[in-house]
């Protein structure tokens, strides 16, 4: 078993799914189950990325995400898909409603100490997912990583950079358990990066420089249908280029 400081926050989600309630919107029939998504609302809300996903992919993933849930939930719904032995590929997200439905201020600048704590907290539970991969049946994972809000949520952009700057580099690096490092680009749609070790492998898809206000709703937080469709297209792009199972 595997034990790394491995921080799963993808702290970019911080303002989805805002309420304290966890709904699950989005439960289409799957004919996939050997692919399977869990997270949040940016999956769940509207449930486009799956679709824009099947349209590509020609096949319905399991989605087991839910708007509202926190890493925790998160990390039982990766528990419920670890259980199928066939597993083959997870696409995930998740961090984003412990800080929204906990008491620390992630809206200054700079971030509070309190805000600092939280996302340490995201972290050990992410380490603990990303673990539970490594010894799941599981051997291809796309964690999807989050664009820059707007307007109103705007202020919560450093949180998101400085997840990306100074947590996601130690997340994605399995050098230190004897892995190696991969890192690319999906044109139109944004980069990614990650390790592999053996045939586990997990990507960090980050897709900051395509992202524009006019695919992000008016609620400045979720993505619109073309916001989706540029996620999933990133998604795909992670899946195809590492020839991950799809």
């Amino acid at each position: 078993m595997i034990r790394l400081r491995l921080y799963t926050v993808l702290i970019a989600a911080i303002a989805f799914g805002s309420t304290a309630c966890s709904w699950d919107f989005n439960n289409p029939s799957a004919d996939e189950w050997d692919v399977q998504i869990v997270g949040d609302s940016v999956f769940d809300l509207s449930g486009d990325i799956r679709t824009v996903l099947k349209n590509l992919s020609g096949k319905g993933y399991k989605d087991r995400s839910v708007s509202g849930a926190k890493i925790q939930a998160i990390d039982n719904q990766l528990a419920r898909a670890e259980r199928r032995s066939s597993l083959k590929t997870v696409i995930a997200n998740g961090g984003a409603n412990d800080i929204l439905q906990g008491s620390a201020d992630c809206d200054s600048d700079p971030l509070t100490q309190g805000c600092l704590n939280v996302l340490d907290y995201i972290g050990d539970k992410g380490a603990n997912m990303i673990n539970d991969m490594y010894n799941g049946p599981s051997d291809d994972h796309v964690w999807l990583g989050y664009y820059n809000v707007k307007g109103s949520e705007a202020e919560k952009n450093e949180a998101i950079d400085y997840a990306y700057d100074n947590i996601y580099p130690d997340l994605f690096d399995l050098s230190g358990a004897g892995g190696s490092t991969f890192s690319g680009s999906v044109p139109g749609y944004g980069v990614y990066n990650g390790s592999s070790l053996g045939a586990f492998q997990v990507a960090l898809a980050d897709p900051r420089s395509s992202i524009v206000a006019s695919d992000i709703k008016s609620d400045d937080i979720h993505p619109t249908y073309s916001g989706s469709s540029k996620l999933a297209n990133l998604i795909w792009g992670v899946l195809t280029q590492r020839s991950m199972y799809r």
